[in-house]
């Protein structure tokens, strides 16, 4: 953090355009001299001390999903020595390839272009959680993910980058507090337990489904839910669970789901795998389990076909050892899906209800033979 004096800073930096004239706190595009002596546009602003120490932690921090920090200023006043201000020089996002390469958010680009298409929106998204990955696990919370603070870097509808800005909400996430002291957050994409208990990780993977609700509807928060591809649903759903613990563990877990949609990957790219419960998972345990079960098939159908009719085969071998098994551990979120909405949301009672599931697929072995031995089916 470098500290100047009020005529400094003023000699330093040229104020170019204010963006909230009405407010104390200065932000503002501001022009400076580079190294090459050419005057290049900076984003000013104006924060609290707190927030000056986020700002001075990403100093430094290359990410190309966040626009950089370039440094942190305390600036004194020479005859008010003792109430410094604070303000945080970061990157001048504008739209590389855009007409007049302006600055430009993602919500704007929406309203001038209306909803992207699915495999943008997962690009998009996948873009957002690695720039937040390194955030998080810098131990901060971003707090206010929405389109007006995703700045468009690249404009192109094929091949469209984003970068995160306005960090003045993020804190540092410490779920051991009671209560933040500021509740931040823009109402639709702000996750709901924010409003009694600190921020988390998963606070932030709730704003992104919202925002890939918003690229896939062109519709703030709450007004029309995505009804497209089943699987992008699914995500969305999961990311935006009222319980925190029923979303993504980190945006690690949640960038491998959009990933997977998008055929990433060798394996999201084939068919066949991608319709095997297991490999869909793309997971590697879940792999390892599906692909043990797969090859357990080859000695099974071979054993079956000298010493069982199909229909035998199937009621006894296949059906309680191999298919009800995959659905349930593989593809629990799907078998999920029939229930409706409300209920899923209930997440006391839906708990109860997916245990109660795994229960009886432990069990169905033997109530499967057990109905057979009394239908007199052996």
């Amino acid at each position: 953090m470098r500290t100047l004096l009020k005529e400094e800073f003023q000699k330093d930096f040229l104020i170019y355009k204010k963006l909230n004239a009405s407010k104390p706190a200065l932000t503002c595009i501001a022009m400076v001299e580079g190294d090459n002596k050419i005057p290049f546009p900076v984003f000013l602003k104006e924060t609290d001390a707190k927030r000056a120490e986020i700002y001075d932690k990403l100093t430094g921090l290359w990410n190309p999903y966040i626009a950089d920090t370039y440094e942190v200023l305390k600036v004194t006043d020479s005859d008010k020595s003792d109430t410094p201000r604070y303000f945080a020089v970061t990157e001048y996002v504008t739209a590389t390839g855009s007409p007049n390469n302006e600055s430009i958010s993602l919500a704007e680009y929406i309203k001038r272009n209306g909803a992207v298409s699915e495999k943008m929106a997962l690009v998009l998204c996948i873009q957002l959680c690695t720039g937040l990955k390194e955030f998080h696990e810098k131990g901060f919370v971003h707090r206010d993910l929405k389109p007006d603070n995703l700045m468009i870097s690249h404009y192109d509808s094929d091949n469209m980058q984003i970068k995160i800005v306005d960090f003045d909400g993020a804190k540092w996430n410490n779920p051991d507090k009671h209560a933040d002291t500021t509740v931040v957050g823009t109402l639709g994409y702000q996750a709901p337990e924010s409003l009694a208990v600190p921020a988390t990780d998963q606070s932030d993977i709730y704003s992104i489904g919202c925002i890939l609700n918003y690229l896939l509807t062109s519709q703030e928060p709450g007004l029309i839910r995505y009804k497209g591809n089943h699987y992008i649903e699914n995500i969305i759903e999961i990311a935006t669970n009222n319980d925190p613990c029923n979303r993504y563990t980190n945006v690690t877990e949640m960038q491998k789901a959009l990933e997977h949609q998008t055929g990433k990957r060798f394996i999201d790219r084939v068919p066949i795998l991608r319709a095997f419960p297991g490999f869909r998972s793309d997971t590697l345990g879940n792999m390892l389990i599906g692909g043990i079960i797969y090859l357990s098939l080859i000695p099974l159908i071979a054993f079956t076909v000298q010493n069982y009719t199909p229909l035998s085969s199937f009621l006894e071998i296949y059906l309680p050892y191999i298919i009800v098994p995959q659905i349930v551990l593989f593809n629990m979120g799907n078998l999920q899906r029939i229930f409706p909405e409300r209920l899923r949301r209930n997440n006391r009672l839906f708990f109860k209800l997916r245990l109660t599931i795994l229960l009886v697929a432990f069990l169905e072995p033997a109530i499967i033979n057990y109905a057979l031995t009394t239908l007199n089916l052996r």
